[in-house]
């Protein structure tokens, strides 16, 4: 019997033992994903199915990325950064899991004198993607040293609230938005546009908008800081926005083939009643889309 429970001590053991086991990435470019970053792009799907993070955080990365790495925000990898996975070229591709960024001592200056042991280490610089989901923060990382496509999770659960606006369309509309603030708003991973049940980060700025009307009956000092523009090619939608903009003026508008432009819509700060993240338009009776002229006494300045 003794015998048995030193067994199952020990395989435990060695259980945890490997599952603790992190890779330290110490040897960049040794063996590269791939050769350039236009060919990390163009198998920047294959790379992400072959991650192993949930299914709606894959097809998020694919469709935000392309062939072509759109968007993305350059970031330091810094030494002891934890990463879940990350990919491995050479003559057999594989994943490596449990990756830790190496320190990579810098012993001299660029002019030749010498730093103290260990006050200078090496970083890697790399492109990033972000997505929430389920309440936790993925990051996508294609490092520029050697292109092996790599992924974090944030250190903690998201404990931060999103609110969000749904609106019906139809498909094929032009949609277009605006958050009229006073000033830009945070970062945040709320920010989503959800086309159906396809969410993604915000669309470009829409920067040959013009938003005259919802100016006109909103407080002085509130510009259109925050835009976007996208074809509809579902029904219903949904736009995701931290807290603090919740303080401010949301304006929608509407372009369908036939009918030309809506009158916007705009989403008061009065809106937001206690424990309320989400506003549906219409609300109060008021339909939308509307097309031509409407009483606009409702948005009178206050």
């Amino acid at each position: 019997m003794k015998t048995i429970v030193r067994i199952l001590l020990a395989l435990a053991t060695a259980t945890l033992a490997n599952s603790a086991h992190t890779t330290e990435w110490n040897k960049w470019n040794v063996a590269p994903y791939a050769t350039s970053r236009e060919e990390a792009c163009k198998k920047a799907p294959i790379a992400v199915d072959g991650l192993n993070m949930p299914a709606a955080v894959k097809e998020h990365f694919k469709q935000t990325l392309g062939t072509t790495c759109k968007g993305g925000t350059e970031v330091w990898l810094t030494p002891h950064q934890p990463l879940e996975q990350m990919w491995s070229g050479g003559k057999k591709p594989h994943v490596m899991n449990k990756v830790t960024v190496g320190e990579l001592p810098v012993l001299k200056s660029p002019d030749g004198r010498t730093y103290r042991k260990g006050a200078v280490a090496e970083t890697a610089k790399a492109l990033s993607w972000t997505f929430a989901h389920e309440g936790r923060l993925y990051t996508l990382y294609l490092p520029y040293v050697c292109f092996n496509w790599s992924w974090g999770l944030a250190p903690t659960v998201l404990a931060e609230e999103c609110f969000s606006v749904q609106y019906t369309v139809e498909k094929g509309d032009e949609i277009r938005f605006a958050f009229l603030t006073r000033k830009r708003l945070p970062s945040s991973a709320c920010w989503q546009v959800c086309d159906g049940a396809d969410c993604a980060a915000p669309p470009s700025p829409c920067d040959t908008c013009e938003w005259i009307g919802p100016k006109s009956v909103i407080p002085t000092g509130y510009e259109p800081l925050h835009t976007g523009r996208y074809i509809a090619r579902s029904e219903r939608q949904t736009l995701r926005f931290p807290r603090e903009a919740a303080s401010e003026y949301i304006a929608l508008c509407d372009f369908r083939e036939g009918l030309g432009e809506s009158d916007a819509w705009i989403v008061q700060p009065s809106a937001w009643g206690v424990g309320v993240t989400t506003v549906v338009v219409p609300y109060g009776g008021q339909p939308w889309p509307a097309w031509g002229q409407v009483d606009l006494s409702k948005w009178r300045k206050p």
